[in-house]
């Protein structure tokens, strides 16, 4: 189930954040054709479930954690760089935004908690900015071959 992904700074790795694994995989990437080969797991998560990802312009992976409140920053190779967390468990994506990309906006979900969770994590579902000392990569275009 891919909920996120992302190319390294220079285009040639695709992380791909596989939910029910608790894996962010990654692959090598050929811009020129477009294909992917040698899949091999970049992170596993020991709590909560990789969902939307970004990367920045260092070639850190920012990883949101659906059910862990918090967005994980990894290095290119694989090592905790740094923590974002969030007063809310259910964090579902994240993105730079921003005139220079060194807003980090973080988004989050009400679905699937229960009464009792939702009254605990008022915050929940709501957006959430930090500014993490560093910038995200443009959007990568699209294009339909």
């Amino acid at each position: 189930m891919s909920n996120g992904l992302g190319w390294s700074p220079d285009g040639t790795l695709l992380y791909y954040a596989d939910s029910p694994t608790r894996r962010v995989d990654v692959f090598d990437y050929d811009p020129a054709t477009g294909a992917l080969s040698g899949r091999r797991p970049f992170a596993v998560l020991d709590r909560g479930y990789p969902d939307g990802l970004t990367v920045d312009a260092e070639g850190n992976v920012w990883v949101a954690v659906w059910g862990g409140g918090e967005v994980l920053a990894l290095t290119p190779g694989g090592v905790l760089h740094a923590r974002v967390e969030l007063p809310a468990s259910h964090v579902t994506s994240c993105a730079f935004a921003g005139p220079d990309l060194d807003v980090l906006v973080i988004t989050t979900a009400t679905h699937g908690l229960s009464d009792d969770r939702r009254r605990a994590e008022p915050d929940a579902g709501r957006l959430f900015v930090c500014r993490p000392g560093v910038t995200g990569l443009p959007a990568t275009p699209y294009a339909d071959r």
